[in-house]
């Protein structure tokens, strides 16, 4: 059986609740991260924050109104667009999801799928004892499933 422990990085990039909304976005950026999580300095998990979560949170009302008709018409669109003209004032404490329900290093596999599935993440914490140990995504659920002889 494959647990989490098996597939997981147990070395995730965090950010912590003062770090800036832009500084998150350009690690995960450049990174190629779907999300990350949110620690305190002591290590203890107290979320996550991910671009899917930040484009439906804050894909401003006039562009979700946009009719279809219309959407070939929008050329470039910008953190302004988003954000405004302070997106580096925005920290990480003011946006991050804290409700995510962690997982252990000894959840199975197919578990740690389906709460990611239900959770609508995609990527959740590894919590032991309180401390974050490592974060699971998606992909690395995936590679667990496909890449491993049976």
């Amino acid at each position: 059986m494959l647990y989490v422990k098996d597939c997981m990085d147990a070395d995730p990039r965090t950010v912590t609740p003062g770090s800036t909304l832009k500084e998150a976005i350009q690690i995960m950026l450049v990174k190629h991260l779907d999300g990350l999580a949110v620690a305190d300095e002591r290590g203890k998990c107290l979320g996550l924050i991910t671009l899917g979560y930040l484009l439906r949170g804050f894909m401003p009302d006039h562009l979700q109104q946009l009719p279809e008709t219309m959407l070939n018409e929008v050329e470039q669109v910008t953190a302004h667009a988003f954000f405004g003209p302070t997106n580096r004032l925005f920290l990480v404490a003011d946006f991050f999801k804290d409700d995510v329900e962690p997982l252990s290093s000894q959840t199975p596999l197919i578990l740690a799928a389906i709460k990611m599935e239900r959770q609508m993440l995609s990527l959740l914490p590894v919590v032991e004892k309180g401390k974050l140990v490592g974060v699971l995504h998606r992909n690395q659920v995936m590679r667990g499933f496909f890449e491993r002889e049976p």
